[in-house]
C-alpha cells in the first residue's frame, strides 16, 4: 500500500498521466486531441491513487494501472484495441525505463535510496520525479517533431496532417 500525498498526486501524477496519453498518441502518429487526453488523465489519476491504496503486493497496482490506461485509450481516446494496447505498453515501458534510469542517477547524486527518497517531504518526492518527466516530455516532443512514430496504423500519420 502506497498512500500518495495530495501534493504528489496533483503536481506529479497529473503531468505523468498527461505525458503517458500524449506519448501514446504521438508514438502511433495520431493527431493530438487535447480533450480526450485531459479526460483520460482525470480518470487515470484517481484510479491509480485508489489502486495504490489497495492491500496488494508491490507491483500489482502497476498491472491495474496498465489495464486502466489500456481501457482509457480504447474508451476515451477511441483507439482500436490493438493500438490501445500498443500505446499503453509503449507509454508505460518508456516511462518505467526513464524512471528507473534517471531515479538511479538522482539517488547517486543525493546519496539516498528510493525508499528514503519517497519517505522524504512530498516536495522532495515530487521534484525528484520531474527529471524523468522532463526527459519523457522531451522525447515525446522529439518524436512528434521528427515524425518518428510507428507506421502502418489506420488513423495514424496520414490523418495527422488533416487535423493540423
Amino acid at each position: 500500500m502506497d498512500k500518495v500525498p495530495l501534493m504528489v498526486l496533483i503536481f506529479y501524477s497529473i503531468p505523468e498521466s498527461l505525458l503517458i496519453f500524449t506519448f501514446g498518441y504521438v508514438i502511433l502518429g495520431y493527431p493530438i486531441k487535447t480533450r480526450p487526453i485531459i479526460l483520460a488523465t482525470l480518470i487515470s489519476v484517481p484510479a491509480s491513487y485508489f489502486a495504490r491504496l489497495l492491500p496488494f503486493p508491490f507491483g500489482v497496482h502497476s498491472v491495474i494501472g496498465l489495464f486502466v490506461i489500456f481501457m482509457l485509450f480504447i474508451l476515451i481516446c477511441k483507439f482500436p484495441a490493438i493500438q490501445g494496447l500498443i500505446a499503453s505498453l509503449l507509454s508505460l515501458s518508456t516511462l518505467i525505463a526513464l524512471d528507473n534510469s534517471i531515479y538511479s542517477i538522482v539517488q547517486i547524486l543525493l546519496g539516498t535510496t528510493i525508499r528514503e527518497l519517497w519517505a522524504m517531504k512530498p516536495i522532495v518526492r515530487t521534484l525528484s520525479g520531474y527529471s524523468h518527466l522532463l526527459a519523457f516530455a522531451l522525447i515525446t516532443i522529439f518524436i512528434y517533431k521528427k515524425k518518428l512514430f510507428l507506421g502502418g496504423f489506420q488513423n495514424g500519420a496520414e490523418n495527422r496532417n488533416q487535423d493540423s
